[in-house]
């Protein structure tokens, strides 16, 4: 296992440092890799790491909110189906399209965008047995995966975890969401970042 989390995280410090932007010291760029233009081979393989840490807890569901974290539940819950089960995704909407039923809706301020972000989740695809991995690209204050959290707890749906490709440490967003007790699992940690001179201090 350990062997395929480490494989993967060499590859991402490599892209990161290659392709990754620092536009602050809070705030990295990974658009060309990672959430707007995708490398599917590596992408493939996050989803495998993040398969390989929770693939023992029983998971049912991946949850993710539209659209950053969309490719990375797909192919963590692609992953986790090669173990002979049959898990689903769910996305998360941003707004609440006229088509939806039985949702559950919280409003989120976006740490990057800087604006209020709704985001709605139909209860009709949930059952009261299903375990739910939430995962995303970035765990920066954890709203985002704290919300939709909370949209499991209004349906009386178990969360199991928490997976991200990249955590920016002292952020909050671990500390916020490690109250629940539940695993939070990074592929990438990073200390720092200098705007000015575009280095990354990743953590060991």
């Amino acid at each position: 296992m350990e062997d395929v989390i480490e494989d993967v995280r060499i590859r991402l410090r490599e892209k990161i440092k290659e392709e990754g932007e620092v536009l602050g010291k809070e705030f990295l760029k990974v658009d060309s890799f990672l959430n707007h233009k995708v490398a599917p081979s590596l992408l493939n393989d996050v989803g495998k790491a993040i398969c390989e840490k929770f693939q023992k807890l029983g998971v049912t569901k991946v949850l993710t909110a539209e659209a950053a974290g969309n490719i990375i539940a797909y192919t963590t819950a692609a992953n986790l189906n090669k173990e002979e089960t049959n898990v689903e995704v769910v996305y998360a909407k941003k707004g609440v399209p006229s088509t939806m039923s039985g949702e559950e809706i919280r409003t989120i301020r976006s740490p990057t965008k800087k604006n209020k972000t709704t985001l709605a989740v139909s209860g009709d695809y949930f059952d009261q047995d299903d375990r739910v991995l939430i995962v995303d690209d970035f765990l920066f204050t954890g709203r985002t995966a704290g919300t939709l959290s909370e949209i499991m707890d209004a349906l009386s749906v178990t969360v199991v975890g928490y997976g991200f490709v990249i955590r920016k440490l002292g952020s909050g967003g671990y500390e916020r969401l490690s109250k629940e007790g539940k695993p939070i699992f990074s592929l990438i940690e990073i200390e720092s970042m200098n705007p000015e001179t575009g280095d990354i201090s990743f953590s060991n």
